[in-house]
C-alpha cells in the first residue's frame, strides 16, 4: 500500500472515531462513548467569550460518567454533526484534528433548532490497532 492510500485510510480511522463519538452522545449509548476515548484521555470545552465550560475532566470513566450526566439532563434530542476536518498532522500512529461542530436539538414537538456551533481540536493515537481521543477540546460559539 502506497503512503498516500495509508494516509487516507489511517484519516478514514480517525474520522471514524470522532463520528462514533457523535453518535455515542447523541443516543447516549455510553459503551460506545467509552471506546473511543483512550484511558487517559482528557477533554473539556469553554464557550468563546464567556467562563461558562465543562471540565477538564481527565481519564476515561470521568468523562464517560460527566459526558453521560450532561446527557441524561437534556431533554431535547441532539444532533452533533461534525464538518471540515482539517488535518494538523496524520502519521501511522498519531492525528492531530481540527473539525466544526453543528449542534441541532429537536424536542418533543419535533421543533429544530441550530443549538450551537464551534470548533473541535482533537489529538488520537492507535494503539494495538485501535485509535482513540486522547484530547477532545471544544470551543463553542455559544452555550448549550
Amino acid at each position: 500500500m502506497t503512503k498516500k492510500v495509508h494516509d487516507w485510510v489511517n484519516g478514514q480511522e480517525v474520522l471514524n472515531v470522532l463520528h462514533s463519538y457523535a453518535w455515542a452522545f447523541d443516543t447516549n449509548d455510553k459503551e460506545l462513548l467509552a471506546s473511543v476515548f483512550s484511558e487517559h484521555a482528557k477533554t473539556g470545552g469553554i464557550v468563546k467569550g464567556t467562563t461558562s465550560g465543562w471540565g477538564p475532566w481527565e481519564g476515561r470513566d470521568e468523562i464517560v460518567r460527566n459526558l453521560g450526566a450532561i446527557r441524561d439532563g437534556q431533554t431535547d434530542r441532539r444532533r452533533h454533526q461534525i464538518t471540515t476536518p482539517l488535518f494538523v498532522s496524520l502519521t501511522d500512529n498519531q492525528a492531530e484534528v481540527k473539525i466544526y461542530l453543528s449542534l441541532f436539538g429537536i424536542d418533543a414537538s419535533k421543533n429544530i433548532r441550530l443549538v450551537t456551533t464551534g470548533e473541535y481540536s482533537a489529538k488520537l493515537s492507535k494503539t494495538d490497532g485501535q485509535w482513540c481521543i486522547d484530547v477532545l477540546d471544544a470551543m463553542l460559539d455559544g452555550a448549550f
